[in-house]
């Protein structure tokens, strides 16, 4: 477009003269412009100049590096000029308006790479340098690489030989690890090799005796649990001779409770409470391993006690069979799993427990189910059904006794005198006690980790596959198994050394347990005579433990044992006989009397034998002829069964040589007051007197038994114990009732009513019979929130009543501290056992004899009395 114009703009003459000065082109020479205050545009050459055909190429490839500061000094006046800018160059010709910008650009890029142009001389001379340096190196690099392609043959061939060598290291350690391997079990093992052996060939003969031991263990489980000892040894020989007679092999020195559970087992449990007697620990086995559910025959409460510690940490809950949520409590336990303890049940049980005893469960899905009434109940896993009763001799139908397992867990003897001990020394030496408590933790434990490490050593060696040797978790088993072992083994042998030293420490005070054990036993044999008469094991260790408390304290152990027996005796006898009837009091102080002196070795048992029985099992045909005629048949009888004692071997030929001394004696008033023949009088003491007038004149056996009760006992037991209500009502509290046994004409409500008057308390009454009930809750719940006593007469006509009182008196949660519960009955067979144990007995018959019934009288009055009465006869009499 430009090169058409025939005369263009002068600005663009101008750019076009910026190009060419660019390009080094020739310009016209130099001449003033006419129109414009610059020279004369060179336009000729400027046409020339485009119309080379690579103009714009060259436009584009311009070398810039070729300005030099005289061009740009020659375009400045140029670029000086006001209209040489792209405005007004777009607005002559578009087409040139882009040589303006970019022969500015082209001025512009020169003042920069003026700067430039030495660093790009540098540049060259450095990259030249590079070149040579490179051409250096890259020689170098060719020896390098010949050198490393050497290194690495050699490499090569030592990798090779520390692989070898390594290998031989490796086989060598392998082997030496065999042999310290094999070296260990040898060791570890060598001391089990005999033992293990011998028990191999054992278990050998055990396996084919295995057929009648678990025979004879499935019987002990199945039958033994609600008979004693002595009836399970008897079954157990007949047992074992049907087992002999059927030619079935059995072990014949089997013990089972080796054969039905683990030295580690009984000695937690007699760590939850569980008495260390064989009975106890065989009934431990009954309840943990029977198929059906126990009940428990627990007149002392110790198995329920035992159930309760070990069932602690189960969530167990404790119901009875009046409780009113008991249905709940049944249906709870099933679904969640946990343990139930149904406790003090009587001779019948709930219905709704049939299908529960006899675990008639449907199976539904994965989950069992029992019918619990109308209603369908889960049974989860870990449910566990206890039931005790404290009747001493109960009789259940044929159908609970195959329901359930039944258990006699009557405390015996030995397990009862263990038991005080324990109290004993807890009281009077507690760091003894604990000290003993925890080396039969720790006996236990240790014991129990020597057969968890025995089990695992046993197992690792069974289950381990290929050698041994190679196993080396096996060898760091077996290393700590003999390690920890000979700790442990350590540790029980130090434990065993201790536990000896205790055990003799805590000998000392065995006779305050053994007359414990005598008194309690004593006690318990007192309701076969009168059902009314029952204690429990608690009330009978409250006063073990008041006694302890109270008797003289002295340092020497021999003295202060015997105030301890002292007191604890005269204790018991005065808590019993404040319950007994005055036709029993002479017999159970005579029979506390005898049975000290039986444990003391002072009375032999054929001489016990002899009191009780006399000569009634004799036939009087099988005897020797009567000597006298003047003798009665049963006297002789008793003569003949006397003469068996050594004291008494020649009474019968005595008897005929001096027949009219012995008649005279014999005719006496007072025969136990009057010398006795053939110098009897002087060789008996007073108990072989009392065989001996036992014999011939058995009407005058009491006035002897009091002599020899006062001279092996004391005076005060002899004379016999009144009634003391104040002291009575200061033992008991708002939990206790006081249970007055009724005889004719021995109503004790005048003395409850003058006690409360005297202590200022109100005395509420209730005669109970048919619909009294609802007045006595009434009176019971106005006692317990105000305080004051309630007096319920006659409770044998209401005994179905008795059960909820009872759960009310003990259950209540808020109980006024001057309440009391009053209880009068008359002798019941069904009168509740719990309630009787639970409670404070007495009677209030006048006493036998002048002088107890003088003493009554005496106690009853007080000094009040004495200063208001004119007579002057009380005060020397008092």
């Amino acid at each position: 477009t430009v090169k058409k114009l025939g005369k263009p703009p002068h600005l663009i003459m101008r750019i076009m003269d910026c190009v060419l000065m660019l390009f080094q082109r020739k310009l016209d020479q130099v001449a003033s412009d006419k129109d414009r205050p610059c020279c004369a545009p060179s336009w000729s050459e400027s046409l020339k100049l485009m119309s080379q055909t690579g103009f714009l190429q060259g436009l584009q490839g311009f070398n810039k590096d070729s300005i030099n500061e005289e061009t740009v000094e020659l375009m400045k006046p140029y670029f000086d000029m006001d209209d040489y800018t792209l405005e007004s160059a777009k607005r002559v010709c578009g087409d040139v308006a882009g040589l303006c910008s970019w022969t500015k650009a082209m001025s512009s890029f020169y003042s920069v790479n003026k700067e430039v142009l030495p660093l790009k001389a540098n540049l060259v001379i450095q990259e030249g340098r590079l070149q040579k340096a490179n051409a250096e190196l890259a020689i170098a690099q060719a020896q390098l690489d010949e050198k490393e392609a050497e290194l690495n043959v050699v490499k090569e061939q030592y990798e090779a030989a520390m692989s070898k060598k390594q290998q031989l290291i490796d086989d060598a350690n392998t082997c030496r690890r065999k042999m310290n391997a094999a070296t260990a079990l040898i060791d570890g093992l060598g001391g089990e090799r005999e033992r293990w052996t011998l028990q191999s060939k054992e278990f050998q003969e055990q396996i084919q005796r295995l057929v009648g031991d678990v025979l004879l263990g499935s019987a002990f489980l199945s039958y033994s649990g609600p008979f004693n000892q002595e009836f399970r040894t008897i079954l157990l020989e007949q047992w074992k001779s049907e087992l002999k007679t059927r030619g079935i092999p059995f072990t014949s020195s089997i013990v089972l409770t080796e054969l039905l559970t683990t030295p580690i087992i009984i000695g937690e449990w007699n760590l939850q409470g569980l008495p260390n007697d064989d009975l106890s620990i065989q009934n431990g086995i009954i309840v943990t391993k029977a198929t059906r559910y126990p009940l428990l025959i627990d007149p002392q409460g110790q198995g329920k006690n035992w159930i309760k510690n070990r069932e602690a940490s189960n969530d167990m809950k404790t119901t009875s069979l009046n409780n009113k949520y008991f249905r709940q409590h049944l249906e709870d336990c099933l679904s969640l799993g946990n343990s139930l303890l149904i406790e003090d049940v009587g001779e019948e049980l709930d219905p709704a427990l049939d299908n529960v005893l006899e675990k008639n469960f449907i199976k539904s899905g994965s989950m069992l189910k029992v019918k619990v009434g109308d209603k369908e109940i889960d049974v989860m896993k870990g449910f566990m059904l206890y039931i005790t009763t404290k009747l001493p001799n109960p009789y259940y139908t044929p159908e609970i006794s195959a329901r359930t397992v039944m258990v006699d867990f009557t405390v015996t003897i030995r397990g009862l005198e263990d038991q005080l001990l324990g109290r004993v020394i807890l009281t009077e030496k507690q760091e003894l006690e604990s000290e003993r408590v925890k080396l039969l933790e720790d006996i236990t434990a240790n014991k129990r980790k020597m057969k968890e490490l025995e089990d695992n050593l046993l197992y690792r060696l069974t289950s381990t596959k290929g050698s041994l040797v190679d196993d080396e978790s096996l060898i760091t088993v077996l290393r700590t198994t003999k390690t920890t072992a000979e700790e442990v083994t350590e540790k029980l042998r130090v434990a065993a050394e201790t536990e000896q030293k205790i055990n003799s420490a805590r000998e000392e005070f065995r006779p305050v347990a053994t007359r414990g054990s005598i008194l309690y036993f004593l006690i318990v044999e007192m309701s076969l005579i009168n059902p009314m008469y029952q204690t429990s094991l608690v009330q009978f260790l409250g006063v073990f433990d008041i006694s302890m408390a109270r008797s003289a304290k002295s340092p020497i152990t021999a003295k202060r044992i015997q105030s301890i027996i002292d007191y604890l005796t005269f204790a018991v006898f005065k808590y019993t006989s404040r319950g007994l009837y005055e036709e029993h009091k002479l017999l159970f102080t005579l029979l506390l009397a005898l049975k000290i002196d039986l444990q003391r070795g002072h009375v032999k048992h054929q001489e016990f034998q002899n009191l009780i029985k006399g000569g009634a099992a004799l036939d009087l045909k099988a005897c020797p002829a009567k000597v006298c005629k003047w003798i009665t048949d049963m006297t002789w009888l008793n003569l003949v069964e006397l003469s068996k004692l050594p004291q008494f071997a020649d009474i019968l030929a005595q008897v005929g040589r001096n027949d009219k001394s012995w008649k005279m004696w014999y005719d006496s008033s007072t025969p136990e007051e009057a010398p006795i023949p053939d110098g009897y009088n002087n060789s008996l003491d007073t108990f072989r007197k009392l065989l001996l007038i036992r014999s011939w004149c058995p009407d005058r056996v009491l006035p002897q038994a009091r002599k020899y009760i006062a001279e092996a006992m004391g005076v005060q037991y002899a004379e016999g114990v009144i009634l003391d209500m104040h002291g009575m009502w200061e033992e008991a509290n708002p939990r206790v009732p006081m249970v007055g046994l009724l005889s004719l004409g021995s109503d004790p409500t005048n003395n409850i009513d003058t006690l409360s008057r005297k202590l200022g308390l109100e005395l509420r009454v209730v005669s109970m019979g048919q619909g009294q009930e609802v007045h006595a809750r009434r009176l019971l719940q106005q006692g317990q929130q105000t305080g004051g006593w309630v007096l319920l007469q006659n409770c044998h006509l209401c005994l179905d009543f008795l059960d909820e009182l009872l759960a009310n008196v003990l259950e209540t949660e808020q109980v006024h501290d001057s309440f009391n519960m009053w209880i009068t009955t008359e002798v019941h067979d069904n009168f509740p056992i719990n309630l009787l144990q639970a409670s404070i007995k007495f009677t209030n018959e006048p006493p036998q004899g002048v002088r107890a019934g003088l003493k009554r009288t005496y106690s009853n009055i007080s000094q009040d009395q004495l200063d208001v009465s004119n007579l002057p006869q009380w005060k020397p009499m008092l």
